[in-house]
This record gives C-alpha cells, sequence and structure tokens, in this order.
C-alpha cells in the first residue's frame, strides 16, 4: 500500500512538472511570437525625431541657431509606402528646417518606380520646406530613378564634391558628399577640392554626407579637419538589443552603424532611416529623422 501511495504520488509530481514546463514552453512562444508580429507591424511604423545640439567654436555667427534635418533610407516600397513619406515631411516642416540632408537610400533593393510613382514621389519631396538648401548623396542601390527624384525635388546631388553654402553673411559652411562606397569609389580630393583651394580653408566649419559609415574611416585617415559626417545605410542594426545593439550588419556600415559616434574632433551620425533592409523588421528603433541645432561658440 505505501509502494503504490509513493508511485502515485510521484506520478502525480511528474505530471505537475510536466504540466509547468509545457505551460512555460506556451508561455514562451507568446511572448516570442508577439515580439516577432510588434517588429513586423508596430516597430516598423510611426516616426520619431532625434534631436542633437552641436556646438563648434567654427560655426560662424550667421549659423548658429540653423536647424538642419538628416534623414535617411527611405527604401520606398519596403515597409514604407507613400503615405509614410508624405508623414515624415509633414513632420519636417513643422520644424521648419533651415537645411535639408539626405544620405541616400531612395529605393528598397530590386524595386522600381513607374513613371507616375516618380513623379509622386518627385512632388512629395519637394514639398519639403528649407530656407538655405537641400543636399543628397546616392546610395549604393540609388540609380538613375534617383537623380531624376533628387533634381525634381530641388534637391543638390553631391557625388564627391562639395560647396560653399552661404547664409546672409559672408562667412560660409562647407558641405561635400561622397559617392557609395559599394557601387562607385569615393574621392575625398575632388569632394573638398573647392574649400582645399581657399587659403582660409581651415577655418571653415565642414559637414560631409556619406551613405556608409564606414567611409568614414578614410576621411578620417585622409583628415582631420571635417567637423561633422553624416551617413545612414546601417538602419542602426534594424533590431536593436539593450546593452548589445544592433543585431544585423549592412555591407559598408560595420564598424560604424550606431547613431552616434566622436572621433578625435570629429562628430558622426548615424540615420536609423525608415525603411528595411534583408528582414522586414524593427525592434527598439523606430523609423527617425534627426533634427540638428548648430551652436557657434
Amino acid at each position: 500500500m505505501e509502494e503504490k501511495k509513493e508511485i502515485e504520488k510521484e506520478t502525480k509530481t511528474n505530471n505537475n512538472f510536466n504540466r509547468k514546463f509545457i505551460n512555460t514552453l506556451i508561455f514562451i512562444m507568446i511572448i516570442c511570437i508577439g515580439l516577432i508580429m510588434y517588429s513586423r507591424y508596430a516597430g516598423t511604423k510611426g516616426l520619431i525625431v532625434k534631436e542633437y545640439r552641436i556646438t563648434d567654436e567654427k560655426i560662424p555667427y550667421n549659423f548658429s541657431g540653423i536647424k538642419i534635418v538628416h534623414f535617411s533610407d527611405l527604401l520606398y516600397k519596403s515597409t514604407v509606402n507613400i503615405d509614410d513619406i508624405k508623414n515624415m515631411v509633414e513632420r519636417i516642416n513643422e520644424l521648419k528646417p533651415d537645411l535639408v540632408f539626405f544620405t541616400g537610400g531612395l529605393l528598397s533593393k530590386g524595386k522600381s518606380l513607374t513613371d507616375e510613382e516618380t513623379q509622386e514621389l518627385s512632388s512629395v519631396l519637394k514639398e519639403i520646406d528649407y530656407t538655405i538648401g537641400k543636399f543628397a548623396v546616392k546610395g549604393d542601390e540609388d540609380g538613375d530613378e534617383f537623380t531624376i527624384v533628387m533634381t525634381d525635388s530641388d534637391f543638390i546631388v553631391l557625388n564627391n564634391s562639395g560647396t560653399f553654402v552661404y547664409n546672409k553673411a559672408l562667412t560660409p559652411i562647407y558641405v561635400a558628399g561622397l559617392a557609395s562606397s559599394i557601387s562607385d569609389a569615393i574621392n575625398l580630393d575632388t569632394a573638398f577640392e573647392v574649400v582645399d583651394s581657399d587659403t582660409n580653408k581651415d577655418a571653415y566649419f565642414k559637414i560631409l554626407l556619406m551613405h556608409e559609415g564606414d567611409s568614414a574611416t578614410s576621411v578620417l585617415k585622409s583628415r582631420d579637419d571635417v567637423d561633422l559626417i553624416l551617413a545612414g545605410n546601417s538602419l542602426n542594426g534594424s533590431i536593436v538589443l539593450p546593452f548589445y545593439g544592433g543585431l544585423f550588419e549592412s555591407r559598408g556600415s560595420t564598424k560604424y552603424k550606431k547613431p552616434f559616434y566622436e572621433v578625435n574632433d570629429t562628430l558622426i551620425y548615424v540615420s536609423s532611416g525608415l525603411g528595411t533592409k534583408d528582414v522586414s523588421y524593427r525592434f527598439n528603433n523606430k523609423p527617425s529623422f534627426n533634427f540638428y541645432r548648430l551652436k557657434s561658440l
């Protein structure tokens, strides 16, 4: 009798353990499915603005208080549709920027635009308000459609080139842009040719636009006078885990893929973009664009 009771007790204990184990597995599965669904549908929608203040003694007085919007990787036709882009434009215009920078990544990989879509996208991006200028650089997948859309929406495309940018007073800043290091070759000499020919070249505040953040490695090795680098491409890793960082890496953005770096006296900001690439998921990394205020010292 005692032996029978012990067997029944052991069986009951085993059954309770199995039930708890199964319940735990079900709970874990529900959590995982919930996270996947959130990352796919909620994490890829919505839009946040990341705000930064940039202070530097080289920023001329007439540029102190200037507002800059920096967006990247629209990746239209990934998880981004035309309504998402319209919403971004509305949010940008609410900030009343002076300068607008786009660091490449117009279309999702393998996608194309019809003539009607090209016209619609150009029309939407043309509505971005500005007081000084709009500049862009190509991404690795950006082709002829990119140039058409950017030109029609009043962006100046900088392809291994640069220009002085003025705001009322005589002292300008310098804005340069690099070609994509994946689809083309960067050329720092031509990008800085205009400013390097100026006898006062070291005094100017210099902003460099690039698509792939890792192009900053070549820049930092060759020049110590670039004050601000703005990049995209990495999506900051798409799925960002606490205490770990971005889970996924994009070619050309393995060293510089986080939102911010400071190397010597150069500030590097990497936009997380709006769309998605290899995986249609975002976690702890909402679609966003960056908003900077310049301040002279």
